[in-house]
């Protein structure tokens, strides 16, 4: 890739931070006084924050970087904005960087949110007009009203979060670094900022954004960088990325309800990356129909039932990928029993739309397999007819001992394909924008006679 396209560049970077006993000893080796205590070692422990990142974002990219808290995602945003310097390795930023990386910092507290609005957007290097441009933007987005005149130190935090969002946003940067901070605010902020960050990103805008929520990181980037204790462990799609994630965090969660310690499970790095090899040799190579990016994500559940095969198939029997709007289509689900006896099954599909979004749940009646072994079971779901506009949708399929609709956190799952498969939806009106065609019926009344044409 020519260097010119590159937004930023990371080359063997490593931060290492020294582990101190007390604040003493921490104050001493600062100032360079801890050689001179002959009681003291010269050496300190240390904590290897990132090893050995190496990664290329080009202009443009929207990339997402994810990981559990620790696993080094904060470090490296710091690093990238200057913040603090590689222990050893080169960064590389070419652009202007825009970072929210938490709610209140970089704003004066005892300035009115009015200042601190005119003070942050006075460093863009804006003329008279864009500048009062940019604040009349601020001020409309935000929707303080008298509050933007009161100090920012009284604001609640979905209030901070309103501002700083606004204002970093009003200058278009050319790399915008979001950490975490969509998730601050409520319902109607979040939709707003949502809307403002799809049009950001579709603006040609670097975006590098953390974030804890699948959800958005499917919706916002294409592109996705998963860390794990300082080190890249998978850099591809960002679907691909996020269900390898949330298969390896299942595992996690499942260790840690065996073990009844979730702190000494994430605390075992043995463990992690015995569970992080067991995902990636799961998903590869895995050769399925319908199956989406990234292959099939199975999650952990309880034995019982497994599911064998998913099948797509069109009106005329055939299997198939591509669907036609309006026509009949089911989805098969093949499965066997792990062991003879009377399982209670719901079997569910839930559909997502191509940006991550969920679409639809479909869940059957709850019956009971009379397993006698190994032998097949199956289940459909039809669709009479498909009402899908055109694009790409995703499914998970699933088999549930006990499904609890209400509390889906406390349902039992035997098997669990996440965002495992796809097929794809073609209307007669190839431009036709519409995600779905909702059945209704037309009235029309002829206003001359009052009676109906």
């Amino acid at each position: 890739m020519p260097e010119r396209n590159l937004a930023l560049t990371l080359r063997d970077v490593s931060k290492r931070y020294r582990l101190y006993a007390n604040r003493t000893e921490q104050l001493l080796d600062v100032l360079g006084l801890g050689r001179l205590l002959a009681r003291r070692s010269a050496t300190y422990a240390e904590h290897p924050a990132l090893s050995d990142v190496s990664l290329s974002i080009a202009a443009g990219e929207r990339v997402a970087l994810i990981g559990r808290n620790g696993a080094g995602k904060t470090t490296l945003l710091k690093l990238i904005t200057g913040n603090f310097q590689p222990s050893s390795g080169a960064v590389d930023v070419h652009g202007r960087v825009q970072a929210l990386m938490s709610v209140g910092i970089g704003f004066h507290p005892e300035f009115t949110g009015y200042d601190n609005v005119v003070a942050a957007l006075a460093y863009g290097g804006l003329d008279d007009a864009q500048l009062q441009s940019a604040i009349d933007d601020v001020v409309a987005f935000a929707e303080l009203g008298e509050y933007l005149h009161q100090p920012f130190k009284n604001y609640s935090a979905g209030m901070q979060a309103r501002l700083m969002f606004a204002t970093s946003t009003a200058i278009q940067p050319e790399i915008l670094i979001v950490d975490e901070i969509l998730s601050a605010g409520d319902a109607y902020f979040s939709a707003k900022s949502s809307h403002r960050m799809e049009k950001l990103a579709k603006s040609g805008c670097t975006l590098l954004l953390v974030s804890h929520s699948m959800a958005q990181v499917l919706q916002f980037c294409e592109r996705a960088i998963w860390l794990e204790a300082g080190r890249v462990v998978m850099d591809d799609t960002a679907l691909a990325v996020v269900k390898a994630y949330e298969e390896f965090s299942n595992r996690l969660e499942a260790e840690a309800s065996r073990a009844g310690a979730q702190s000494s499970v994430l605390a075992n790095a043995e463990l992690r990356m015995k569970l992080l090899d067991e995902v990636f040799k799961a998903g590869a190579g895995t050769a399925v129909a319908h199956a989406a990016d990234g292959g099939v994500s199975r999650w952990s559940g309880e034995p019982g039932l497994r599911i064998e095969e998913i099948r797509v198939v069109g009106p005329a029997g055939e299997t198939t990928g591509f669907i036609r709007n309006g026509t009949n289509v089911r989805i098969e689900i093949d499965f066997t029993a792990e062991r003879a006896g009377d399982l209670p099954c719901t079997v569910v599909v839930v559909l997502f739309t191509a940006d991550g979004r969920v679409l639809s749940r479909h869940w059957s009646e709850p019956f009971v397999v009379h397993a006698r072994g190994a032998d097949r079971h199956s289940a459909a779901l039809h669709f009479e007819p498909v009402l899908l506009g055109n694009g790409t949708y995703f499914f998970s399929a699933a088999l549930y001992k006990e499904l609890k609709l209400d509390d889906l956190a406390s349902s039992v799952a035997y098997d669990l394909l996440s965002r495992s498969f796809e097929f794809k939806v073609r209307s007669a009106y190839h431009d036709d924008p519409s995600v779905f065609h909702h059945p209704a019926r037309w009235s029309i009344v002829d206003q001359d006679t009052k009676g109906r044409l």
